[in-house]
């Protein structure tokens, strides 16, 4: 029987389990539907046949790291609320200083901040801010989307909570009898991984971005310029600040015209003038860029002059979004007319985009695809209504945000950070702390019932929960024992290097083709039952299978940053592959030589 010799013995629960496991992988690759129903519907079919009892089936359901996630999108919407991201976002990147100071002015603090909060949020907040710097420096956005994606991704794997997929494998360790992982346990592989493929970005990466222009500057033929008003308030972060150091000077599609300070205009404003409180500034330029003023704390505008900043901030009487098509919407695979959308949403599309192009056709005629970038008008409501809906991925009004609660930034940052300490340092599991801080945030009002309702992604929690009873099937019905045997057999003279390579390989090929989730369900039981075939700790194993399964670089189909900035950067698919494949040999690379150093070289 040679290498086919482990699956000689295997019972018909075995066969069956492994034509639902290829069904519903074609499924996934193919998108026949979205990524919770497919894997809800392998789940009910396993169940069905009588592999799995129902408490196997619906263990998932109650399983710490599932509820840890779920309790993490109500904390991620609560720091959200307080604009601590967006303040991040807008002071992190400073002035254009040439495309190395910019990458790492950009990736070093999204992987610090994406290692202790979920990155799929980090990366929905930031797109817009980063995108707005962009434009302002005259760098096109698209150099600079794709680095926020990877280090978002970069920064999940360096600790417990920084991707849901580390919860996941932490969860399937404690279903299994091992000690879950500990907040930093994943760091020891975690942290090198990350620190090479930022250097990867910095050095060589960046030079196979492409050059594409802005999705808003292709759409815009015709933009009026307005004037506006906008007083200095005595809170204001400017005060003290030359014109220059404010970033006031090189707004792009915007000048000031003078300042008015004690009854004297200040005109033509050199850029070295210091800023003031009650000061009166006086800009005019394009109504997106205005509008950005807005989200400058202790800028207010000025409502009783003769310059309306309403109307400037209008098109006809509706404002301008965009928002990003999420894989779990019902808007994917319909069509915009039979979507209902102005009925559903109260807002009519003016234009698609879809890797990086303007779709060439009838709006109403459009069928949907998630990654999709479109151009919205609607009321100024919009943002409220459906900031937090997991219809999408990103929600942003032109030339404006969320309105946010600035002063209670610094009590967010606190709960947050209590969250991350006392499980660090033991006292307490992280589950607990991750619904105690949810807690906190709902009971202060910071976010409301109906906000914290709207931010629990129902597909993902479902996709994790049936994630781990297919995972259980693959064991119990000795589907994973077999598939580890037969990969034993073939790096066997390679030693336990040479397999803990293709547990990683594995993991990533599967990571790329279909979900980070997903991908480490189906492989976990694989490394688990090869760990334990070669009597070696399963440890490093494990992780590997987490990080590997949050490393998709390849494709923006594994993982949702990476379709959150595919339409807003006007990427194809080629500029995933051309450069993800290269981080992707880094991550096997370097996560395999770790994890032999540390476990198993003495």
């Amino acid at each position: 029987m040679g290498l086919l010799q482990p699956f000689a013995d295997l019972g018909w629960q075995a066969w069956f389990t492994g034509s639902v496991v290829i069904l519903m992988i074609v499924a996934l690759v193919r998108e026949w539907y979205g990524t919770d129903v497919i894997m809800g519907a392998a789940l009910t079919v396993l169940m069905g046949a009588g592999i799995l009892t129902p408490r196997e089936a619906l263990v998932g359901f109650g399983n710490p790291g599932m509820l840890t996630v779920a309790a993490l999108f109500i904390v991620a919407a609560g720091v959200r609320e307080t604009g601590g991201l967006f303040y991040v976002a807008t002071h992190i990147l400073g002035k254009h200083k040439g495309p190395v100071r910019s990458l790492l002015r950009l990736m070093l603090p999204t992987t610090a901040v994406s290692a202790f909060l979920n990155n799929t949020p980090v990366v929905a907040m930031f797109t817009p801010v980063v995108r707005r710097w962009a434009n302002n420096n005259n760098i096109a956005p698209s150099k600079l989307l794709i680095p926020l994606s990877y280090a978002s991704i970069l920064g999940g794997i360096c600790t417990l909570i920084g991707t849901s997929t580390n919860l996941v494998v932490s969860g399937m360790m404690h279903d299994h009898g091992m000690e879950p992982l500990g907040m930093f346990e994943i760091s020891k592989v975690g942290i090198p991984v990350a620190v090479c493929g930022l250097t990867f970005m910095v050095l060589i990466g960046r030079r196979f971005l492409p050059d594409r222009r802005d999705v808003m500057e292709k759409l815009s033929e015709k933009r009026r310029e307005f004037l506006v008003e906008m007083k200095v308030r005595p809170d204001c972060r400017l005060i003290g600040k030359s014109i220059e150091d404010a970033g006031l000077r090189h707004l792009r599609g915007l000048f000031l015209v003078h300042i008015e300070r004690d009854g004297r205009t200040i005109g033509p404003v050199n850029p070295t003038e210091v800023l003031a409180a009650e000061d009166i500034l006086l800009f005019t330029g394009l109504v997106d860029t205005i509008v950005e003023l807005k989200s400058i704390r202790g800028l207010e505008p000025i409502t009783d002059s003769d310059i309306d900043l309403a109307a400037s901030a209008r098109i006809g009487d509706l404002r301008l979004f965009e928002v990003v098509i999420s894989a779990s919407s019902p808007l994917a695979g319909t069509g915009v007319r039979e979507a209902g959308f102005r009925n559903r949403y109260d807002a009519a599309v003016i234009a698609v985009h879809r890797l990086g192009h303007r779709v060439v056709s009838k709006i109403g005629d459009i069928v949907l695809r998630p990654g999709d970038t479109l151009l919205l008008e609607a009321p100024e409501t919009f943002d409220r209504k459906w900031y937090n809906s997991t219809h999408f991925y990103l929600v942003s009004q032109v030339g404006g945000g969320h309105r946010v609660r600035h002063d209670k930034a610094p009590f967010a940052a606190a709960i947050v950070g209590l969250m991350v300490l006392l499980p660090a340092l033991g006292l307490a599991p992280m589950v607990l702390c991750a619904f105690g801080a949810a807690g906190i945030f709902v009971v202060t009002h910071l976010v409301s019932p109906v906000v914290a309702r709207r931010s629990l992604d129902l597909g993902v929690l479902v996709t994790i929960a049936a994630a781990f009873g297919i995972g259980r099937a693959m064991e119990t019905s000795g589907l994973a024992p077999a598939i580890a045997a037969l990969a034993i057999d073939i790096f066997s003279d390679f030693g336990t290097i040479g397999i803990l390579t293709c547990i990683f390989v594995i993991t990533s090929i599967f990571t790329e083709l279909i979900t980070n989730t997903a991908a480490a369900a189906l492989v976990f039981p694989i490394a688990l039952s090869a760990a334990e075939q070669i009597a070696v700790d399963p440890r490093p194993f494990v992780i590997g299978v987490a990080i590997a399964a949050s490393s998709s670089f390849a494709t923006p189909l594994g993982y949702q940053t990476n379709l959150i900035v595919y339409g807003p950067g006007g990427y194809r698919f080629s500029d995933f592959f051309r450069i993800g494949i290269f981080m992707n040999l880094l991550v096997v690379v370097t996560g395999v030589t770790v994890s032999w150093l540390y476990w198993f070289s003495s």
